[in-house]
């Protein structure tokens, strides 16, 4: 069986497979779940288009989880279609990977206030409660400093993210434009103008999460 971070894991970045990003049980009738399933059928019945007018109908819906939203442009993007000047470089997740004893710990929040902490160990823990006033603050704060690498970086094109290094830190933001990152070993980061501040909203946010987990 896998942990409970790895299970997790093939979902941070909201570029899982089209076959993958598929809802099992009675969720699968609830939307977005069922226009991704009715897009990844036109995908495998030869209508592109049709599928792409779909997940463009997710992608602007007000209300849903940032990780849906993700998927969506992840899947236009695939399809050949970019996201408008306007949208393509907002923020709508944070992700910071360090390592830990030759692996990663990894820490993940998005726009819409959830945040994931994927322990190096396979443990894992999920943050849903947006009553949490302190840990939003911290959640806003952390996607501000994403926002700015994410207004002088570039979206990765290729089709995955390529493994972090060993020793390495790695920060990324994710955005509709596609996922934008930088990464070098760990002691770097904390001199760089862009990336000290961004793991630094990482490490409190991660503070907190520790803190709530515990309590």
């Amino acid at each position: 069986m896998p942990s409970a971070a790895g299970a997790l894991g093939r979902f941070v970045y909201g570029d899982a497979p089209l076959d993958t990003w598929v809802a099992h049980g009675p969720g699968a009738l609830k939307e977005p779940w069922a226009s991704f399933e009715r897009a990844r059928q036109l995908v495998r019945a030869g209508k592109p288009e049709e599928a792409a007018k779909i997940w463009r109908q997710i992608a602007s819906t007000e209300g849903l989880e940032s990780r849906q939203v993700l998927q969506a442009w992840h899947f236009l993007r695939q399809a050949g279609y970019l996201p408008p000047a306007d949208q393509a470089k907002l923020v709508l997740g944070v992700v910071a990977e360090m390592p830990v004893h030759g692996v990663h710990d990894l820490l993940a929040a998005y726009q819409d206030g959830s945040a994931r902490y994927l322990n190096y160990s396979g443990t894992a823990v999920v943050m849903e409660d947006h009553s949490e006033s302190e840990i939003q603050a911290a959640i806003g704060t952390w996607l501000a400093s994403g926002q700015v690498i994410a207004s002088v970086t570039g979206p990765w094109d290729q089709l995955s993210l390529p493994p972090v290094p060993a020793g390495y830190a790695r920060a990324m933001v994710l955005t509709p434009g596609g996922p934008q990152f930088g990464q070098g070993p760990a002691a770097a980061p904390s001199a760089d103008p862009l990336a000290g501040p961004f793991f630094s909203a990482a490490t409190s946010l991660l503070q907190l999460i520790d803190r709530r987990a515990m309590a």
